[in-house]
């Protein structure tokens, strides 16, 4: 079935969604069990299709622990003090807003009681195997003695028969004592923080007595020990021991047990949702959809918090499928952001388009009060280029650099913003958060500047000299303003009146994608039901028709894997949808290697000695003093401090900027991590790639593994390739071939190959080794005109460059290589399946030795009536 799905609105995906459901209730399906899991399928995927359509407006609130997220939010919507807002990680759950408008003059204002739903067995259960199976994953890849996979390879305590048992008896393995296969200081702390996250979550299960799947509605002044983490805790240095205590609903809705009993049951909480009256005085709402529906806020947990990082993603990935606009907030002082990236992650996972995923997405870049302006001595007055500002304007710089990376460059959606500032432009109120987060909040207004002053208008207003259309002259000025908060509320508006059809759209055309590739896979099921040759060998032409369509759309792009990744984005020419994902681009990671190179210490060091410097040259060190009392080591240090320049790669001592040395253990250590990265990136692309085929094949798989279908294709194969044998290879090529999954062992062979050698990466390196630097004391001095070129600060940024440079050819180079092969046995395999798929006039029924009695009379073919699911297909297929 080939649908138009880009040309079908939403009108028409909710009428074919109907449609579906209509035709299930008609449509008698076989009585086998492969069929009716299809049909259960088709009505999920129905009831999905349904519900994305009918959901309302959804604005996910993103970024890493710890930014901020809770206290803008609530400063968005005119409660600074709404959630929970603490120095450490506090946003412990997946917090939904239901909006509604409030009259005018009225406050926001949070209904009496929260809807708190726990997960059910099956999310419980998905969500153990997840954490579980990267514990087991990781650990066996580096400590394979302690049998992670042996013991623990496709369990899952939630729904095996022996409970947590295993697990119990494996896990204090990560925590030896005394002599054991693996020392306890080699274990990896992130190790040992799963299983104790696994551990309160076991606590939790077997504490609650019938809550699971259930909702449940609390008072709303309880609510807080369901959404505020635990203090961070330090990796326990014994393996966690049992501590399940009972819990139930009448502890939860009691106000005198609720506080309790929800901390207890806080692993096993799925969201929180609770109904806002939003005050038309802060924020009018009504604007924002064309329709009458509520406007739903999420705030997600900061991924990366100690305690829950494996439940979070779990439950975060399930939400933000759904999510329509996406607010990521980063730290103006430091915009990289892992966790922005990891939700960025988990996006594209799902399957978005990348240019549907930046148009979703606004950035807020918060706190930007603590970012200062910067002096421009070397341009002190007239029109300001921004290209001139980023250089000397590390939050500027930071916030046009990776933010324009979440929005594709649509500068509109960037703002910088405050919520300190605006709680003191707008008069908030905070009384209702703790005292310590009063205190900080009053100390971060006392901070500001007197009101009035505005600290960004010189350099908005060059900015506009220099160019009248630039982007951070009106977000500068916003941000004097009221500290941004309004700029980003219209942002929002503007966001969802224009992209707002268009992100639902893109949501409900995923789900009508797989439901459309599952009614062929349940019509298949009924048409062999129907008996009969001709129907019989129609599908199979269909179906090998779309074996052979899915080869089409991936064979290109595995071509252009030798051409940096495939087509699309700035790499690869125009932009395209990159099914599965793309392996990790030359030109991405060259940049990346350089940055890192350019960020090392010693370039400041040996700069600002030249800046001191009265001849601007970078001086001589100074050789070590022979004189005075010697230093001796404190007892016990001897072993740290080698361990310490060992680690460090600085060469150990304070001239480290002096000599080549340095510089080459610096590379060195880069060389082997990058090439580690890159290998992990390309085996996750790998996975990713894999899975996402995988499923694209999946109906075909599951066609092909029917055993009527097995006996036509032997058939149809042993009589167009004249034997058994060939025919049983080339169908055996391809049932691999609709698998990717089984080519990971192979894949991870080709990825172990070596990095560069130390030999290699010395010959690279752009200066002898080792070797003084023209500044070392030790240098012969020269005449004044030889030591002015010598020791010019462009020297060191000579060396910079070339440093960077060879670094970067030599990781990308690696894997380039290393991608190289894995497109050479993919597209070996994947090309070689194209040509044993039969071309459409082959797929034939075998001529009859004698002409039937019907065909006799008049020459027509045996046909079917037609089934409900034949008119529905028909009726929106484009064939």
């Amino acid at each position: 079935m080939t649908s138009t799905t880009n040309d079908l609105s939403l009108a028409d995906l909710r009428l074919f969604a109907r449609q579906t459901l209509t035709m299930l209730s008609e449509q008698d399906v076989p009585d086998t069990p492969e069929a009716h899991a299809s049909r259960d399928r088709v009505q999920a995927l129905a009831g999905e299709l349904a519900s994305r359509l009918d959901a309302p407006v959804t604005i996910g609130v993103v970024g890493e622990y710890s930014v901020g997220k809770s206290l803008l939010l609530g400063t968005l919507l005119g409660r600074p003090d709404l959630l929970p807002v603490e120095a450490a990680p506090s946003t412990g759950n997946i917090t939904v807003l239901e909006l509604t408008r409030g009259a005018p003059g009225s406050e926001t204002a949070v209904s009496s009681t929260t809807d708190i739903a726990f997960l059910d067995e099956e999310r419980l259960a998905a969500c153990v195997g997840a954490i579980l199976g990267e514990l087991v994953t990781t650990v066996e890849a580096k400590h394979p003695q302690l049998g992670a996979r042996d013991r623990l390879g496709g369990y899952n305590p939630v729904t095996d028969p022996r409970g947590w048992a295993p697990f119990e008896a494996w896990y204090p393995r990560l925590w030896p004592s005394g002599t054991g296969p693996v020392a306890f200081e080699t274990i990896s702390a992130a190790h040992r923080d799963a299983v104790t996250e696994l551990c309160r979550i076991r606590d939790a299960a077997l504490g609650q007595q019938d809550l699971l799947g259930k909702p449940i509605g609390v008072a709303t002044e309880s609510i807080r020990a369901a959404l505020v983490l635990e203090a961070a805790r330090r990796t326990p240095q014994t393996a966690p021991k049992r501590n399940v205590q009972p819990f139930d609903m009448a502890q939860l809705k009691q106000e005198r047990t609720a506080p309790d009993a929800l901390r207890r049951a806080f692993p096993l909480i799925e969201r929180v949702t609770q109904a806002v009256t939003l005050s038309p005085d802060h924020w009018d709402i009504g604007g924002l959809t064309a329709e009458e529906h509520t406007v739903r806020l999420l705030d997600f947990p900061g991924i990366g918090a100690a305690g829950s990082y494996g439940r979070d993603t779990f439950l975060s990935r399930r939400e933000l499928v759904n999510v329509h606009t996406i607010l990521l907030v980063l730290n103006a002082s430091r915009a990289e952001s892992k966790g922005a990236s990891a939700f960025w992650d988990m996006l594209t996972e799902d399957g978005r388009q990348p240019q549907a995923l930046a148009s979703a997405a606004l950035v807020a870049a918060n706190a930007f009060d603590l970012a200062k302006p910067p002096a421009l001595s070397q341009y002190p007055q007239g029109p300001l280029p921004l290209e001139k500002l980023l250089p000397h304007a590390a939050e500027v710089n930071g916030i046009h650099v990776y933010g324009n990376k979440f929005v594709a460059q649509r500068e509109d959606g960037i703002v910088a913003v405050s919520s300190i500032g605006a709680i003191r432009a707008h008069e908030l109120s905070y009384t209702r958060t703790s005292p310590e987060t009063r205190d900080r909040i009053r100390a971060a207004l006392d901070d500001l500047d007197p009101p009035g002053t505005r600290r960004w208008e010189p350099i908005a207003a060059r900015l506009a000299a220099a160019d009248p259309g630039n982007a951070w002259t009106p977000r500068l000025r916003a941000y004097d303003d009221d500290g941004g908060i309004t700029r980003l509320r219209t942002l929002i508006v503007q966001h969802v009146r224009r992209h707002g059809v268009a992100q639902k759209l893109e949501r409900a055309q995923s789900s009508h994608h797989k439901l459309t590739r599952e009614l062929g896979v349940l019509r298949g099921h009924v048409r062999r039901a129907g008996g009969g040759r001709t129907e019989e060998y129609r599908e199979l032409s269909q179906k090998l028709t779309e074996f052979r369509r899915l080869l089409d759309r991936m064979l290109p792009a595995l071509h252009a894997l030798r051409a940096d990744g495939p087509p699309g984005g700035p790499d690869g020419g125009p932009d395209v949808q990159e099914a599965g994902g793309r392996p990790p681009r030359r030109g991405e990671t060259a940049e990346a290697v350089c940055d890192e190179v350019f960020d090392w210490r010693e370039w400041q060091e040996l700069l600002g000695r030249a800046e001191r410097d009265r001849h601007h040259l970078v001086p001589r060190s100074e050789p070590p003093s022979s004189q005075g009392i010697r230093l001796i080591e404190r007892p016990g240090r001897a072993s740290a401090a080698a361990r310490t320049a060992a680690g460090s790669g600085t060469g150990g001592d304070g001239a480290s900027a002096d000599s080549t040395e340095a510089f080459l253990d610096k590379f060195r250590s880069l060389i082997e991590r990058r090439t580690d990265e890159g290998r992990d990136q390309l085996r996750a692309w790998f996975e990713n790639w894999a899975a996402y085929w995988r499923e694209e094949f999946g109906p075909l798989r599951a066609w092909m593994a029917d055993e009527a279908t097995d006996v036509v294709l032997t058939e149809l194969f042993t009589r167009l390739r004249g034997s058994a044998q060939k025919a049983d290879h080339q169908l055996n090529h391809l049932w691999t071939a609709l698998d990717p999954v089984t080519a990971t062992e192979r894949i991870t062979e080709l990825l172990s190959a070596p990095g560069p050698s130390a030999e290699e990466q010395e010959a690279r390196f752009p200066a002898r080794s080792p070797h003084a630097l023209p500044w070392h004391h030790r240098m012969p001095l020269l005449d004044p005109q030889s030591e002015e070129r010598e020791r010019h600060p462009r020297s060191v940024v000579q060396l910079r460059q070339n440093t960077a440079d060879a670094a970067a050819r030599l990781v990308t180079e690696y894997l380039g290589r290393a991608l190289a092969r894995i497109e050479k046995d993919l597209v070996a395999l994947y090309t070689k399946a194209n040509e044993y798929l039969p071309t459409e006039t082959e797929v034939r029924p075998p001529r009859p030795s004698f002409p039937s009695a019907s065909a006799a009379d008049d020459g027509a073919e045996d046909s079917e009536p037609d089934q409900p699911i034949d008119v529905l297909v028909r009726a929106w297929s484009t064939d």
